[in-house]
């Protein structure tokens, strides 16, 4: 496998090309720069920042549901040559944003509050109360 040190940074527009197939010359060439991630012949690195873009475009612009983009993102996620800094804590988000929280950026925090934090967290958003191991607090503790 290709190390970090030859990996190539990925954008959000690769991401959202290839899970869309959407642009006829730009979708193939996303396909083939993630193909090669997934067969190993390459690597991409992938901001956070990017990967919360790709959600947001697809929510918000094209209307995807949260368990679609899920299970557009999750495999690409899991492709051994897509490093991403804490991945198992981008795919735990991810998983929460299918199931239970509406906004990947709430996700994105419960999941540091899951792993990091023994599930405390700080919010006013009563509904992420019911996130299943979230401790919420309002206040100091």
């Amino acid at each position: 496998m290709t190390r970090k040190s030859e990996a190539v940074s990925i954008d959000a527009n690769i991401i959202l090309r290839y899970l869309l197939g959407d642009h006829k010359d730009l979708s193939v060439k996303a396909a083939n720069i993630l193909e090669g991630v997934e067969a190993c012949e390459s690597a991409v690195m992938c901001d956070p920042v990017n990967l919360a873009e790709v959600v947001w475009v697809l929510s918000s612009y094209y209307k995807l549901p949260n368990k679609e983009i899920y299970r557009g993102l999750e495999p690409i996620l899991k492709m051994d040559g897509f490093l991403i800094p804490n991945k198992d804590r981008y795919l735990l988000a991810l998983k929460l944003f299918a199931e239970s929280v509406r906004h990947f950026g709430d996700a994105c925090a419960c999941a540091g509050a899951l792993q990091e934090c023994s599930g405390k967290l700080y919010s006013f958003d009563a509904q992420l109360s019911e996130v299943s191991g979230i401790k919420r607090f309002e206040s100091v503790i």
